[in-house]
């Protein structure tokens, strides 16, 4: 994100306080995307040494992932500094810990990582293409990206929508920050050329979600054809992007 825009939405983030160390952290049990995402892994048949967990919030997608690649070397970076040194009080003085812009990914050479995760992070993004290209330019050829994201699958409709949500203080400030949803076809474009393959993973979850609340919040609603996802009367389409540089 520029740097004005990035500030902005740690800004909202640590506004927030308590209610985002509560989102930070509520990872730390194990959601059914991250499930998603160890299956992904098994069925790609490798193994990697070198993980860069990016937009890495508090850490939990390294702290489950560690316990499957104990002998990877895990880098951790984010734009929040708070949400830094609750990844390191989470994952300890094993990990390196970077605090990094996500579009401007300078710290990291490139041909880096054999495996770069970034998890639920474009949809709030205003230029991922941007950030994809600097997660593509720190992967080694033959290397893979797994990012989870809103994604639309069914209809090639991109929806930019900004998000100010009432019930926290971010929004009592103003704090407005972006909740997109990309289709595949602007995936394909960003993609096309730029990398060996990719793919998207539908997800769809296997359980009910509950949210009882106002604003942000995941709750599941049972149709004839699966569940769907919802927070703040939005649907989320969530998938996960995988790709092999």
């Amino acid at each position: 994100m520029s740097e004005e825009k990035g500030k902005d939405y740690v800004k909202a983030l640590q506004a927030s306080g308590e209610e985002t160390i509560k989102y930070y952290t509520k990872s730390i049990v194990k959601t059914e995307q991250q499930k998603f995402l160890e299956k992904l892994l098994k069925d790609s048949g490798k193994t990697f040494s070198e993980i860069a967990d990016i937009a890495c919030g508090g850490g939990t997608l390294s702290f489950h992932l560690r316990s499957i690649f104990p002998n990877a070397h895990f880098t951790l970076s984010d734009y929040n500094e708070d949400g830094l040194k609750l990844a390191k009080e989470l994952n300890g003085d094993a990990c390196s810990y970077v605090l990094g812009n996500i579009y401007e990914l300078s710290n990291f050479p490139d041909n880096k990582f054999d495996l770069v995760c970034c998890w639920q992070t474009l949809s709030w993004l205003d230029e991922p293409e941007k950030a994809l290209s600097e997660l593509i330019r720190i992967t080694k050829p033959g290397g893979k990206i797994y990012a989870s994201s809103l994604f639309n699958l069914h209809h090639d409709v991109d929806i930019y929508a900004k998000l100010l949500d009432h019930t926290r203080p971010n929004g009592e400030l103003g704090l407005a920050f972006s909740y997109n949803t990309y289709s595949a076809k602007t995936v394909s474009k960003w993609l096309d050329k730029n990398v060996k393959s990719f793919s998207l993973h539908e997800f769809i979850p296997d359980m009910d979600f509950s949210f009882d609340g106002k604003g942000i919040g995941t709750y599941t609603v049972n149709t004839d054809k699966g569940r769907l996802q919802f927070s703040a009367g939005y649907l989320l389409n969530w998938s996960i992007l995988e790709i092999e540089k």
